[in-house]
């Protein structure tokens, strides 16, 4: 007996993992039990005896990775029972983990984020891993705004941004996978924390002897007024679509976000941003447009930048290939 559930759990758990990377391949919507029968290498009929329908499949799935990634920051956090800001350093590390942060894992949590709203079990595990990891978060601030006396820091509005972050490199990794850096990324949350903590975090930017903070200074200050820019055209863009310019009253997009009004206004002032699972409700409330006017810039940047590094690779080895067409000649 003991045999037949071993052998049971690990067969749920293939189909799990197909489930994953069809996602990944067609889409939420898209994904069949086919598909994911196709991936596991297994006959639809297999599916549909280890799962009766395709969505006790779908909340099989994001149950497994809900608990994946909690398991993750969970080892972080008990790292900052030592030292609050290892154990965001340790957060940091664990949210750009392959194992994590992967194309067909962030498909995935966007999808379920999306389909959160109208569906109350995608919604609970949602919600619940959200708040956890915001309070856990939150704590850790907290804790460093105490141990180093950062006066007129709020550390919910410390933790919301850097979880608003790391949606944002999340979402960079999902529409550019080729060009993304998790160790850019990584550098990145750390400027953030840096430019909050400046006595507990560098920034990632290892200094020589001798070496001023002119560099540091200015990345810090770069990273800040991205964020602001960032916060700004979400702002601007949920203007666009309350009243008395778009058709939406305040208290109903709240509720279709599942936020207070209060927090609304948080977003509209700039002081505060949505979580990626926020986000995904404000989309479905208003209009897919509203991703592109708050992420388009970024995306445009991102595209820039990667750009730039294939022209540099290519120029690169032309040079190579001239320089070993030289050596040839000569011998």
């Amino acid at each position: 007996m003991a045999k037949a559930e071993a052998v049971k759990e690990v067969r749920r758990k293939q189909l799990i993992d197909a489930t994953i990377r069809a996602i990944g391949r067609v889409g939420y919507a898209n994904a069949t039990l086919t598909h994911v029968a196709s991936e596991a290498g297994l006959s639809p009929g297999i599916v549909n005896f280890y799962f009766k329908s395709k969505e006790q499949l779908l909340i099989a799935t994001l149950e497994q990775i809900a608990e994946e990634y909690s398991a993750f920051w969970q080892a972080a956090i008990n790292k900052g029972k030592v030292a609050p800001a290892a154990g965001l350093e340790a957060m940091i590390e664990a949210d750009f983990h392959p194992t994590v942060c992967n194309v067909e894992k962030v498909s995935i949590w966007y999808a379920f984020w999306a389909e959160a709203r109208g569906n109350a079990a995608y919604h609970d595990v949602v919600s619940r891993l959200e708040q956890d990891y915001l309070a856990q978060t939150e704590t850790l601030c907290q804790r460093i705004i105490q141990e180093g006396g950062y006066e007129g820091v709020s550390a919910g509005d410390v933790a919301t941004g850097l979880n608003a972050m790391i949606d944002g490199m999340w979402f960079d990794c999902l529409m550019e996978p080729k060009a993304f850096n998790r160790q850019e990324a990584k550098r990145i949350c750390r400027l953030y924390l840096a430019s909050v903590f400046p006595a507990h975090f560098s920034g990632g930017v290892k200094k020589s002897k001798g070496d001023n903070d002119n560099g540091v200074v200015l990345a810090i200050d770069q990273e800040v007024q991205g964020r602001n820019a960032h916060r700004a055209r979400l702002a601007a863009a949920l203007r666009k679509r309350l009243e008395p310019v778009g058709p939406l009253r305040r208290e109903v997009l709240s509720a279709a976000a599942g936020i207070s009004v209060k927090i609304l206004e948080s977003w509209l002032e700039g002081r505060a941003e949505p979580s990626s699972w926020q986000i995904g409700r404000l989309i479905v409330a208003t209009d897919a447009q509203l991703w592109m006017e708050v992420y388009g810039p970024i995306h445009d940047e991102a595209q820039r930048l990667f750009e730039a590094r294939l022209a540099n690779a290519q120029e690169q080895a032309l040079r190579e290939r001239a320089a070993l067409a030289t050596l040839k000649g000569s011998e």
